[in-house]
């Protein structure tokens, strides 16, 4: 079988989230896709299926479990349907349904001169929840002073589909220079009932950026996301229902700090969120499953 690897977020070779996809097999068994994801080592592999209720089916598998979602496999596999001709539309934009374990998404594919250009999900509604967060444990979690930290902030956890704490870094510099002790992320994290820390900065590299954003998601198995969709929708709503930011397009910087520079386009409109970005082909493995 043919598997390819897409970074996602990027239109570069070296930058992104990578994930790997696999279109030309619609009779693999579980055995088989985590044989194949324990083989690709990508956090996420989607495999396409048809669907009697969408235009497609897609089952997203880590090297170890199959997950109910992921965003940027998502992002992947409709770029990749796309640049090898499975949809024959190539007007602006094009909208297609995707069947997941967690119910049907609306996926966009937009167009330019004919060519995939980039590709958005819709995600779920966002919720704002208030809690009581201690930065002084924040703030040693990151080996960083309080000072370093807006806390001025609203005080609240968000959600577009996974719960992430916003965390307002003052500074480029102190956010690139930031050396995370791990297992006590993991525990403020489960204390507060959230997947990730989410730090950001309004320091930023371009100036057409909202900020710059840093995921570190270790109770999911991974230290640090290189660039994260879902956690990006929520914190730009998180911003925007707060009244912090007043723009309801957005683009956020991630990844540059670790050698993987992506860029996530969010939309907000009429509480709808819209995440999404480029992507880029990079690798094609053919694997014997026996």
């Amino acid at each position: 079988m043919i598997v390819k690897k897409v970074n996602v977020f990027t239109d570069m070779i070296t930058g992104g989230n990578p994930a790997g996809v696999c279109l030309d097999k619609t009779d693999l068994n579980e055995k088989q896709m985590s044989f194949v994801s324990k083989i690709l080592s990508v956090s996420e592999t989607a495999y396409v299926f048809p669907s009697e209720i969408a235009d497609y089916k897609v089952r997203f598998f880590t090297p170890t479990i199959e997950v109910d979602l992921c965003g940027h496999a998502t992002i992947a596999t409709f770029y990749l349907l796309a640049k090898e001709g499975f949809i024959k539309d190539t007007k602006n934009i094009v909208t297609l349904k995707q069947e997941t374990n967690v119910g049907i998404l609306p996926i966009d594919i937009y167009y330019k001169n004919g060519c995939v250009d980039k590709v958005m999900m819709t995600q779920s509604k966002p919720k704002l929840k208030d809690v009581y967060i201690n930065w002084n444990k924040i703030a040693d979690s990151l080996n960083i002073k309080k000072s370093d930290i807006d806390s001025s902030l609203p005080k609240q956890i968000v959600s577009t589909g996974l719960f992430t704490l916003p965390i307002c870094i003052k500074s480029f510099e102190i956010l690139s220079l930031i050396k995370p002790n791990f297992e006590e992320i993991k525990k403020i994290c489960i204390s507060l009932n959230v997947g990730s820390f989410h730090l950001f900065t309004f320091d930023t590299l371009d100036k057409k950026s909202v900020y710059h954003a840093r995921n570190f998601p270790p109770l999911y198995g991974v230290d640090e996301d290189p660039v994260t969709g879902t956690a990006n929708g929520a914190v730009c709503s998180y911003l925007y229902l707060n009244n912090i930011v007043t723009q309801n397009k957005f683009i956020c910087e991630q990844g540059d700090i670790i050698g993987r520079s992506g860029r996530v386009f969010v939309s907000f409109n009429n509480n709808v969120i819209k995440v999404g970005g480029k992507a880029k082909i990079v690798d094609e493995l053919e694997i014997d499953i026996g």
